[in-house]
C-alpha cells in the first residue's frame, strides 16, 4: 500500500475499533432496536477494556507511522495557561449545551416524541458509583478526544486538505454515538463538539479539550452520585 492508502487504512481502522460498536448500539437504542441496561460491574469493566483497546490501536497506528502522541497535539509538558483554557471551554460549552437542549425540547415538538429516548443515567454509571465507574469516566475523555478529535482531524486534514470536512466528520461521529441519550440531548452536545473542534484547529493542542471534557464528565457523575 502507498502512504496515502496506508494512512487511510490506519485512520478508518482506529475509528472502527474505537467507535463502530458505540455508533451501532447508540443508533439502535434511538430507533428502538436495543434497550439500555443498568451498567453492572461487568459492563463497566468491558467499557474500560474497550477504551484501552481504542487507545492502544491509536498508539500502534502512530508508532507504525513513526509518529508520537505529541504529533497530534498531546504534549505532557506543563502549560499552565491551558488549564485556564480548559475551564473556559468547560463553562462555555456547558452554557451552550444547556441552552440548546431546552430550545430543542421546548420548541420542536417532534423531538419530544418518539425520537426522545427515555434515558436513565444508571445505564452510564451503574446503581452504585465505584472504582470502575470512576476509572471509566476518567478514561473516556482521553479515548474520545484523542481518537475522534486529535487523530481523526489531523488525518482528515492531512489526507483531504479540508479543515471544514475534518470538523464536520469529527462532530458528526461524536454526535452519532450519543444518540442513545435521545435526539434532543444528542443534538445539544453539538456546540460542545464544535467548540472543541474549532479550538483544536486553532491551537493543535488537545490537552485542554481533554481536561474540559473530563470536567463535564466528572460533573455529570457528581450530580448523579448526589442524587443516588
Amino acid at each position: 500500500m502507498n502512504d496515502r492508502r496506508t494512512r487511510q487504512f490506519l485512520l478508518y481502522g482506529v475509528l472502527a475499533i474505537g467507535f463502530l460498536l458505540p455508533v451501532v448500539s447508540s443508533v439502535g437504542v434511538l430507533l428502538g432496536w436495543f434497550r439500555l441496561h443498568t451498567a453492572t460491574q461487568g459492563r463497566l469493566l468491558l467499557r474500560v477494556i474497550f477504551q484501552v483497546a481504542g487507545l492502544l490501536s491509536l498508539y500502534f497506528a502512530l508508532r507504525y507511522q513513526g509518529r508520537k502522541l505529541k504529533d497530534i497535539g498531546f504534549g505532557i509538558e506543563p502549560r499552565l495557561r491551558e488549564i485556564g483554557h480548559a475551564f473556559a471551554l468547560f463553562f462555555g460549552v456547558l452554557f451552550l449545551s444547556v441552552v440548546l437542549y431546552f430550545v430543542l425540547s421546548s420548541f420542536i415538538p417532534g423531538l419530544r416524541g418518539a425520537l426522545h429516548t427515555t434515558y436513565d443515567s444508571a445505564a452510564l454509571f451503574g446503581i452504585r458509583v465505584g472504582f470502575l465507574t470512576l476509572l471509566w469516566v476518567i478514561l473516556n475523555p482521553f479515548h474520545e478526544e484523542l481518537l475522534v478529535r486529535a487523530f481523526l482531524m489531523t488525518e482528515m486534514i492531512g489526507l483531504y486538505r479540508s479543515t471544514l470536512l475534518a470538523v464536520i466528520v469529527s462532530v458528526s461521529l461524536q454526535t452519532s454515538y450519543h444518540l442513545y441519550q435521545g435526539l434532543p440531548a444528542a443534538l445539544s452536545h453539538i456546540p460542545t463538539f464544535l467548540v472543541f473542534s474549532l479550538y483544536y484547529v486553532r491551537t493543535h493542542r488537545i490537552v485542554p479539550v481533554i481536561l474540559a471534557h473530563l470536567l463535564l464528565d466528572l460533573s455529570a457523575l457528581a450530580v448523579y452520585a448526589t442524587h443516588h
